[in-house]
């Protein structure tokens, strides 16, 4: 029995869109079951666009400055959108896939059910957002900001998060199993139900400033007798 279940962008790939061309978006816009590929919209300036049910692919995002943005059953594939300002933006059950997204200001965004999956996120701006049930796997989130952002349920699969900074987050719910967190700057309190692999226990003690250190072989190991 066939048990794969079809990411976003693999619906939409074989869903009956309607192309749109760069030159048609405006500001203030609403667009429904739609797909743009190829597209330079590098630097574009349009506030207030709302996407539902469409995607995005190999297309050219920039510096684009999208404010009062929502975006709703969008997958982003192959796209570019490093240092793309959406900032305050709403993004819902979505998807970003082998995407550049280096230095992506998110700050103060709601993202809730989406997915980023083989892209680099390195130096993006999460601070004040609100994740809640999202997913990061295979990810460069080096240096990535998170500091006063809500994060609820979110997982970081297989992610290099060195230098991340989640300080003054609020956390719940998170699992970093299979990344790599050194350096990573997080308040040890907000780690209580936090999951986490057997490699990543020295680097978490750290934080907590133990040390971790196994006894010599001459030390006596109490063995209840």
């Amino acid at each position: 029995m066939n048990t794969h279940r079809r990411s976003l962008s693999e619906i939409l790939a074989n869903a009956q869109l309607t192309p749109l061309v760069a030159s048609s978006i405006t500001s203030d816009q609403t667009y429904e079951s739609f797909v743009i590929q190829d597209a330079d919209l590098k630097e574009s300036r349009n506030p207030g666009i709302c996407f539902e049910y469409g995607l995005f692919e190999k297309a050219n995002l920039t510096a684009c400055k999208w404010m009062s943005l929502e975006v709703i059953k969008v997958a982003f594939t192959s796209c570019t959108l490093s240092n793309a300002n959406w900032g305050g933006a709403e993004i819902e059950d979505s998807e970003f896939h082998r995407s550049q997204l280096t230095g992506f200001n998110l700050a103060g965004a709601r993202i809730v059910n989406t997915h980023f999956s083989r892209c680099k996120v390195d130096l993006s701006l999460f601070h004040d957002a609100q994740l809640k049930n999202c997913r990061f796997e295979n990810c460069d989130l080096r240096e990535a900001d998170f500091q006063a952002a809500k994060l609820k349920q979110v997982t970081f699969r297989n992610c290099d998060l060195r230098g991340a900074r989640f300080a003054a987050a609020t956390l719940e719910d998170l699992d970093f199993r299979g990344s790599q967190i050194a350096g990573i700057h997080i308040e040890p309190t907000e780690l209580s139900g936090t999951k986490v692999d057997a490699g990543q226990v020295v680097d978490f003690a750290e934080l907590l400033g133990l040390v971790v250190e196994g006894l010599g072989e001459d030390d006596p190991i109490y063995s209840g007798e």
